[in-house]
């Protein structure tokens, strides 16, 4: 038991003694839990009153308030505990007990969340859209970055947005214009786990472009005012696309240029945002004292701008592709679009609440459609395409019960094909940055530019020398001479059509010139070049990929390629 007499606290023993425990008395006035859709923190405001003067409110972690360190470092030395064995113990006691704070709830996070009442909504900088419209009266305190999402600033009638989004589709390509579309509406419907990324030179309007459909969450995101940068570091988008849970985040200027490093951290900022998306799953981290930390990771969708493509060719198969070229985007329709912002989150603020007492489950629509389409591209493209295009048949059966539009079918099957069109491209993407392509390309650059040579199998000059780093420096009408560039890489024997390339040297020449797009070991590489057939043969006998054989005159250890297949003929010499 517990009393406050003459504002100190004392503890009252089972005999009716009174013990001091201090000289003040203290009360929690609010207990406010912030919540990011993963784990809450729960903070404390408490404030003190003593003889001789009044405390100001003190706002600590509720992990904090048990140890009462807290009390000497807010309210000072005046602020007097006593000494004993569980006299802090029975101080927090009695404060818990005499309190009635007020609790609030503080969101941290936009997105889809249930509240205790089990009431469903989605949580933005203006609150929460719930069945029956906006509820200003739910706290969200985003980041200064992402305070812009507030869907609650819409202008204009439904069938005005609607109509603003009919002509959205015109600005641009109907397939870029249909897979942005998908991808913003996406996070409404579910997990996301893949990226767009729209590439361009300067000047090809995309980041205006992406910024259109960044508005469906807030009118004043343009070009200018896009929530994520490139040039932040990984950590930092990290943690932003993760707080934009449920939708659309941004990423504007992706621009590997400036010293090798700075181009490399563009790379390593794209391969790890890109990662997380496409896992699900970001980074653990360990604190100071090597306790786990959250872990980060993008929960809506990334929605990417650059003049060039994040290399590597697993994150490009984590993404959808799309080019802007000059012209692609008509500058007419792209005025119009620009004066239409404030509509576009109309629609989505609707489509929400909707959704809110409605929830789409789309899995299984997406699991059907992506079995009947594994022939496309990347084992992963098939369950790209079918979530944006199962997205879109909801999103045009939304429309049709609000009597938006009476031709969803047609309109559906418009979308479809045009999203089917950008998925059929992404081949052509992933080929480029496919690691066997590059070690071929690589390899080829290095002949061709001198920095290596390929001499026949008894050491001499072989047939076809001028494409394998030979260059013939004879006179007109003088006896040709051949002359060999860089150090020698490999044998060749056309007979065979094979290429021995020496298994150290070869290698690391073609490593160092792909210029850091071959980021992996020379094991890793042997695996796969193994894996991918490109080695016409291998030692089965003491299972390795490297055959000793014989070349120069001496036992070579070395890998066998197929000749005509690194050189790109279709002939071979005689």
């Amino acid at each position: 038991m517990y009393e406050e007499i003459d504002n100190a606290t004392y503890r009252v023993t089972d005999e009716g003694e009174r013990q001091l425990l201090a000289n003040f008395v203290a009360r929690i006035t609010k207990e406010t839990r912030l919540i990011d859709g993963l784990r809450t923190e729960t903070f404390l405001t408490l404030v003190g009153t003593a003889n001789t003067c009044s405390y100001p409110p003190v706002e600590i972690p509720s992990t904090d308030f048990p140890s009462m360190t807290w009390v000497m470092s807010h309210w000072g030395v005046r602020a007097c505990i006593q000494p004993g064995h569980g006299v802090k113990d029975d101080l927090r006691a009695a404060i818990q007990l005499a309190s009635r704070p007020e609790v609030r709830l503080i969101y941290r996070t936009i997105g889809w969340i249930t509240l205790p009442s089990t009431e469903r909504g989605f949580l933005h900088a203006g609150g929460m859209i719930k069945a029956n419209g906006n509820d200003p009266s739910v706290t969200v305190r985003l980041t200064a970055d992402l305070e812009r999402y507030n869907l609650a600033n819409g202008t204009g009638s439904l069938p005005d947005a609607w109509q603003a989004v009919k002509q959205l589709l015109t600005v641009c390509p109907l397939p870029t214009a249909a897979t942005l579309l998908a991808c913003t509406l996406s996070p409404l419907y579910g997990q996301v786990d893949f990226a767009a990324h729209l590439s361009g030179r300067t000047g090809t309007y995309k980041s205006e472009l992406i910024s259109l459909f960044q508005s469906f969450y807030r009118p004043g995101m343009d070009a200018r005012h896009l929530p994520g940068s490139w040039s932040s570091t990984a950590n930092a988008l990290e943690c932003q696309a993760f707080y934009a849970a449920n939708a659309a985040f941004a990423v504007d200027d992706f621009v590997p240029t400036g010293t090798s490093y700075q181009a490399k951290q563009y790379q390593a900022s794209a391969d790890k945002l890109i990662r997380a998306q496409g896992n699900q799953g970001g980074r653990a981290r360990l604190t100071d004292v090597s306790t786990l930390q959250q872990t980060f990771f993008p929960r809506g969708v990334i929605l990417s701008t650059g003049e060039d493509i994040p290399q590597g060719h697993s994150v490009r198969a984590r993404m959808m592709i799309m080019e802007a070229s000059p012209g692609d985007v008509k500058l007419d329709a792209l005025t119009i679009a620009q004066k239409n912002r404030s509509l576009y989150s109309t629609l989505m603020a609707s489509l929400i609440q909707d959704l809110a007492s409605n929830p789409d489950d789309i899995e299984n629509e997406v699991m059907t459609l992506r079995d009947q389409n594994l022939d496309i591209g990347h084992s992963r493209t098939p369950q790209m395409v079918a979530r944006l295009i199962v997205v879109i048949r909801h999103f045009l059966q939304w429309a049709a019960r609000k009597g938006l539009t009476k031709q969803p079918k047609a309109i559906t099957d418009k979308l479809e094909d045009a999203i089917a069109e950008v998925a059929m491209k992404q081949g052509s993407y992933l080929e480029a940055s496919d690691p066997m392509e590059i070690f071929l390309s690589s390899l080829r650059m290095v002949f061709g530019i001198g920095k290596g040579h390929i001499r026949s199998l008894n050491g001499g000059i072989p047939a076809r020398a001028d494409i394998i780093g030979w260059t013939d420096s004879k006179g007109a009408g003088e006896i040709s001479t051949w002359r060999a560039h860089g150090p020698c890489l490999g044998w060749i024997d056309w007979q065979t059509d094979e290429m021995l390339l020496e298994h150290n040297i070869g290698i690391a020449a073609a490593i160092t010139a792909s210029q850091g797009e071959l980021q992996m070991t020379k094991g890793t590489l042997l695996k796969r070049m193994k894996e991918s057939a490109l080695l016409k043969r291998t030692d089965e006998t003491r299972q390795r990929t490297t055959v000793r054989l014989t070349a120069d005159g001496h036992p070579q250890t070395v890998i066998v390629l197929r000749a005509s297949q690194v050189l790109q003929i279709a002939e071979l010499p005689a």
